[in-house]
């Protein structure tokens, strides 16, 4: 069996990971002092990988790869049943401002490996990866990473689909002779798109950096702007994906938090992921989104990105469901929030990021 390098599976588990408590590699900022010691109690708690697979969808979109696509229906159906894994792959450059490669591949699970559980520990996670039957692979890849192919997917046969806009990067559909035949088959059918590259930068705004002017919509087509910074003293952005679990099962407790603390002049917005932007909509996309705010009676806007994507701000997520706070003057204040979390737990992280901010504006 091929060996994936290990970077490549650390990344995946940051673009899978979402659960509280284990955060997601490169994304992740400590809570507070006050939390450390259940962060580490929770660290050892014992998860699922099969859990941290992505789930089975109508389509995909990766703005940051320029790739969206369609599945056939085998490949649904065996994702369904969790007897394939379809796992993301990327790594930036060195300076953090590109993207070198990202993909998303399939993998076979049996019943061992859908069963197993591991730690939080990224080497856990990667053996797990490494121990699944590898069928193929989707992805974009830098020119010069065309010789190591074999070596990042893992996979033996290598079929170039495309080229990025400005020719720096090249498409390959990726896949293993070995695999199963129907499987590999299956691969072939899968329906892409190739668009251009979202702008990549993996350097996080820090605290007090602005979020800039923008102009965007929700997903009822209604118009914001920076300005909804304004309406609160504090403002926690919440960036999901609908296809990211704990994502979904956290919105919830924020549709309840946002009704407690409003009258300490906090608010909630939303930012959904997969739903297009203001300027190029996912009408597939919108529908879940607007499913899934009826169904949890969240009463806060669930935001597009806007063409800036936040003054760059979201272009850094690494994993989901990410948040971070705004103050009413529109900058970045307090920590970044990597993974999904009680209500318990996040009032008291407000109120402590409430505290922290008054005590900043009385330092000025």
């Amino acid at each position: 069996m091929r060996k994936m390098n290990k970077k490549i599976s650390v990344w995946m588990m940051a673009g899978v990971l979402a659960f509280g408590g284990i955060s997601a590699a490169g994304g992740a900022v400590p809570v507070l002092a006050a939390e450390e010691k259940k962060e580490e109690k929770d660290s050892e708690k014992k998860i699922r990988p099969s859990d941290l697979a992505l789930m089975a969808q109508d389509s995909y979109s990766y703005a940051d790869m320029g790739l969206s696509f369609e599945l056939p229906k085998l490949l649904l159906e065996k994702m369904e049943k969790k007897e394939i894994a379809m796992l993301p792959g990327a790594e930036v450059t060195a300076d953090g401002n590109s993207l070198k490669y990202g993909f998303v591949s399939w993998r076979t699970m049996n019943e061992e490996q859908r069963e197993a559980e591991i730690g939080s520990d990224t080497a856990e996670f990667a053996e797990w990866v490494e121990s699944l039957g590898v069928i193929g692979c989707l992805g974009v890849y830098q020119k010069e990473l065309e010789k190591d192919l074999d070596k990042l997917t893992g996979c033996t046969e290598h079929e170039k689909i495309g080229t990025s806009e400005d020719e720096e990067y090249i498409y390959y559909l990726s896949t293993e002779k070995k695999a199963d035949e129907e499987l590999v088959k299956a691969l072939g059918e899968i329906t892409y798109e190739i668009r251009p590259m979202v702008s990549y930068n993996s350097e996080s705004m820090k605290s007090g950096d602005p979020t800039g002017s923008f102009v965007t919509e929700d997903i009822n087509g209604e118009e914001y702007t920076e300005k909804i910074f304004q309406e609160a003293d504090l403002t926690m952005v919440n960036v999901f994906a609908t296809w990211c679990g704990p994502c979904v099962n956290e919105i919830p407790h924020l549709a309840e938090l946002d009704k407690k603390m409003e009258e300490k002049g906090v608010q909630i917005v939303g930012i959904v992921m997969d739903a297009g932007s203001a300027d190029e909509k996912d009408e597939e996309g919108l529908k879940k989104a607007q499913t899934l705010q009826k169904k949890t009676k969240a009463e806060y806007p669930f935001l597009l990105p806007d063409s800036g994507y936040m003054n760059g701000r979201l272009s850094a997520i690494q994993a989901y469901p990410e948040t971070f706070f705004v103050d009413k003057n529109g900058n970045i204040t307090g920590e970044t929030y990597s993974g999904a979390r009680s209500l318990e737990e996040w009032e008291e992280i407000i109120n402590t990021e409430l505290e922290n901010l008054e005590a900043a504006q009385e330092t000025e």
